[in-house]
């Protein structure tokens, strides 16, 4: 049996390896490496449909729908900088808030919103992703 210590020790590792997980996810979209960022996906991830502004009338699940999903958003706009403000960890399970600026490649209008996404990882890939926009603005497009 593992000393209270040993535990400890365990659950800091696993925490900074989310951590960079997270960190390189976010820096993935925010280069274009859309391969980079669906190496990083659970082949059974779940992505919901959470308001019109994804384009999504249903949830996804598995890696080949939603990496077709996330290359249809990366044509559709740039992600000019994304900002992490704050992670929050706590076992598999992470709240992450960040502030993300754009621009919709269509239009050239740029847009900055906050997020607050949830995310799960299971050996060390994301397995499922909410992302909320700010409530409050309402000037997301939503990708067609």
């Amino acid at each position: 049996m593992l000393s209270e210590n040993a535990l400890k020790q365990i659950a800091i590792v696993d925490r900074e390896q989310i951590e960079r997980r997270i960190r390189l996810l976010f820096d993935c979209w925010q280069s274009g490496d859309m391969d980079g960022l669906i190496s990083g996906l659970a082949p059974d991830i779940y992505f919901p449909a959470n308001g019109t502004w994804t384009g999504l009338k249903a949830p996804l699940r598995g890696r080949e729908r939603v990496a077709a999903h996330l290359h249809k958003y990366a044509k559709a706009l740039e992600n000019i900088v994304t900002v992490l403000h704050e992670i929050v960890i706590d076992g598999d399970r992470a709240v992450v808030h960040r502030t993300s600026v754009g621009r919709w490649r269509a239009t050239g209008r740029r847009y900055q919103c906050d997020f607050i996404d949830f995310l799960r990882f299971r050996d060390g890939l994301l397995v499922e992703f909410a992302e909320y926009p700010d409530a409050a603005w309402s000037q997301i497009e939503a990708v067609a």
